[in-house]
């Protein structure tokens, strides 16, 4: 029996990467990142798909540091990958 944050989890994993999607157009698979700031808890219900690349990457979340990959990326701050997120999980459903 699956969790619903596991389905949950794996409903994001399966959008692909949000940001090659919304400035690529592309599908690239990706993995999981949580939204949070700072040391905040984690929730499993605050997360998207980002591939390598944007999430450890060099020019990646984890990589630059979110105030420099917000920059760059031009995104208010990182709850906005949120609002992607949740635009193609419902895209993909239709």
């Amino acid at each position: 029996n699956m969790s619903f944050k596991k389905k949950h989890m794996d409903m994001v994993a399966s959008t692909g990467c949000v940001l090659c999607r919304e400035f690529d157009g592309q599908y690239v698979s990706g993995h999981v990142h949580h939204v949070a700031e700072g040391s905040e808890p984690r929730s499993d219900y605050m997360t998207v798909c980002l591939c390598p690349d944007h999430h450890t990457g060099a020019s990646g979340i984890h990589g630059m540091g979110v105030k420099a990959f917000c920059c760059l990326y031009r995104l208010p701050n990182e709850y906005w990958l949120l609002e992607l997120q949740n635009k193609y999980m419902a895209m993909d459903k239709l």
